[in-house]
């Protein structure tokens, strides 16, 4: 028996700055799919349509914790179109063994080396969602 949650959204750091506004059209998850983060799951299994409420989730418990590791150097030539890689911008990389592209962030170029960082963007920050429950289904 799945129950299905449609919700509005808005993500954004402890400052109030937002990062990512869900927009007018509700998000919709399955509870237990994992769909989201396990802390904002176990907040939206215990609202009802019309309740909204504020979620406030560590680094941690987010996007994980800023790892130094995941910063990589590769050689540009390495690298689809390596001799033009945009500083600052996130490239899609691609592995012989990852049959989806892995986001991965330009640090820098110099003499031939790239230094990429492949942490997602929001790891190490604190965030916090505001949801409002639109519907839910017990199916």
């Amino acid at each position: 028996m799945a129950t299905v949650v449609r919700f509005l959204y808005r993500g954004s750091f402890p400052n109030g700055e937002v990062f990512d506004d869900g927009g007018s059209e509700p998000h919709e998850i399955i509870l237990g799919r994992h769909h989201v983060m396990p802390k904002l799951e176990e907040a939206l299994a215990s609202l009802l349509p019309g309740d909204e409420r504020v979620v406030a989730i560590d680094a941690a418990d987010a996007y994980g914790e800023y790892d130094e590791s995941a910063v990589q150097k590769v050689a540009t030539f390495k690298v689809p179109d390596g001799d033009k890689l945009p500083v600052g911008e996130t490239i899609a990389w691609r592995t012989p063994r990852s049959a989806e592209p892995i986001p991965a962030k330009v640090l820098s170029v110099d003499n031939q080396i790239a230094t990429l960082d492949f942490n997602h963007p929001l790891a190490g920050k604190d965030i916090v969602y505001w949801v409002k429950v639109v519907e839910r289904n017990e199916g």
